[in-house]
């Protein structure tokens, strides 16, 4: 015994039989039966008649059920339309499978399940347009290569689509690029897109992420390491020379100690270094990219960048906007995020409901487009593999813990009235105290009059 899974969308069921003969001449039918569907008692007898009278789109060559005659095999058709005299357009998946007596085929049998009912004001059809022209899984990460191009940037929103437009600027010449983007905007992305847009693009693409690296390691990652250096140290290549040649991408600098952050400014400057332990002076021929997760100034004020390396890093620079400032991208992100992990874990989500939408439109996504994918994974992990479509309810557990998370639970906000009512009590209540609850000093202090002072007062319980 083997279960077709993968028929009717995973639904496990059908709602429609049609068995035709060779005339076309339709003998039975399920779905305009009223014996079999006693929720719909319209008495819509077609038995007898032809099926190309019934079914006024269909014709020989598009019809799944004569195919399935002609050629005397099963034939399988996701997302058919059904239009029928006088009726609304339908759409159903189908498997006409041609019946015989004996060695001669008779006829045909039409199993389908309709989808009419999907499509409505409550839900918002997936397209996987995005994900086939984008597929990003089915990219080779081989070797030190960049994987993305600036076409994997999804997004319709003005600013992004500037930026887009930017990497070829920055891509055009031999400059360092900064950017600048919250966690999760998608800063790598943008540093694999600049080098597969350059010159260098078959040369290394190395990257690096500073803060994942502990600092007494760092330097000797970056510069390699010379023999006798420091017991135990042996020639060692450092990350700088493997991408000689190519681009090298430093993310999060502000997160690299100042004192090797002194010592990538001499790189920067000519591309010369000296390797732990090593008095050889090295130069290689590399393009840095470099990322950072915070605002520059206030990583300068603070003491995590310095400033000269600022300056030299920010000759070219991207500023990528957090998704809450580009939520016109939220259902392009979704549909995408929807059509990849419907492959990955085997389901067919074909809808998401519009209130799911709107909870997401309404969400700040501090996480970012990270955040973003990472809820519509799990939503799609979860959701039977006979269901098409995404509720809310169906990622409403993990929404929630990411707003506790976040610290974004719902508050009760006073009213203006509320608050404004408040301040003036709390301010009337300490001019009376400095005054010793001397009404007339209290309202020149607070130049109101002093019968419109003693009425608050006594409003408020003060005297």
């Amino acid at each position: 015994m083997k279960l077709m899974g993968d028929l009717f969308n995973n639904r496990g069921y059908i709602d429609g039989i049609t068995i035709i003969d060779l005339k076309g001449e339709i003998l039975f039918t399920a779905k305009f039966n009223n014996k079999l569907n006693c929720d719909n008692c319209e008495n819509y007898e077609i038995v007898g008649k032809n099926f190309f009278d019934v079914y006024e789109n269909l014709n020989r060559d598009n019809s799944t059920i004569y195919k399935a005659m002609e050629l005397g095999v099963p034939i399988y058709i996701d997302s058919q339309i059904l239009k029928s005299a006088g009726r609304k357009e339908i759409k159903i998946s189908s498997l006409s499978i041609p019946i015989k007596s004996g060695k001669k085929i008779v006829g045909a049998i039409d199993l389908s399940i309709s989808e009419e009912d999907e499509t409505n004001d409550d839900y918002i059809e997936i397209s996987s347009e995005t994900f086939e022209k984008n597929n990003v899984d089915k990219l080779s990460n081989v070797g030190n290569r960049a994987k993305y191009v600036s076409d994997n940037i999804i997004t319709n929103n003005k600013k992004m689509l500037e930026l887009k437009d930017y990497i070829k600027i920055a891509a055009g010449c031999d400059l360092p690029v900064l950017i600048y983007g919250e966690t999760g905007t998608g800063k790598e992305l943008f540093a694999h897109a600049i080098h597969n847009e350059s010159k260098r693009k078959n040369k290394p693409f190395i990257a690096q992420n500073c803060a994942a690296i502990p600092e007494n390691l760092l330097e000797s990652i970056l510069f390699g390491t010379s023999k006798g250096a420091f017991t135990g140290a042996v020639d060692n290549v450092g990350l700088l020379e493997l991408a000689n040649g190519g681009t090298i991408f430093l993310d999060e600098i502000n997160s690299m100690p100042l004192h090797l952050q002194s010592k990538m400014l001499r790189v920067l400057q000519d591309g010369s270094f000296r390797s732990i332990g090593s008095k050889e002076l090295k130069t290689v021929d590399v393009k840095i990219i470099t990322s950072i997760n915070e605002e520059p100034l206030k990583a300068i004020a603070e003491g995590r960048l310095r400033k000269d390396v600022y300056y030299r890093l920010n000759v070219l620079n991207i500023n990528i906007p957090p998704l809450r400032e580009r939520k016109d991208d939220i259902l392009l992100l979704v549909n995408f995020y929807i059509s990849r992990y419907n492959k990955i874990f085997n389901k067919n989500v074909k809808y998401i409901s519009t209130d799911l939408c709107e909870r997401l439109q309404q969400y700040d996504w501090p996480g970012n487009v990270r955040e973003l994918e990472n809820i519509i994974a799990y939503g799609v992990s979860v959701v039977d593999k006979s269901k098409i479509k995404l509720e809310f309810s169906d990622i409403k557990q993990r929404f929630d813990e990411l707003i506790k998370m976040n610290g974004n639970d719902e508050v009760n906000i006073e009213s203006l009235n509320d608050m404004v009512e408040n301040y003036e009590k709390s301010l009337i209540k300490k001019v009376l105290m400095q005054t010793d609850n001397n009404v007339t000093k209290a309202s020149k202090i607070l130049k109101i009059p002093r019968q419109t002072l003693q009425r608050k007062a006594k409003q408020y319980n003060l005297i």
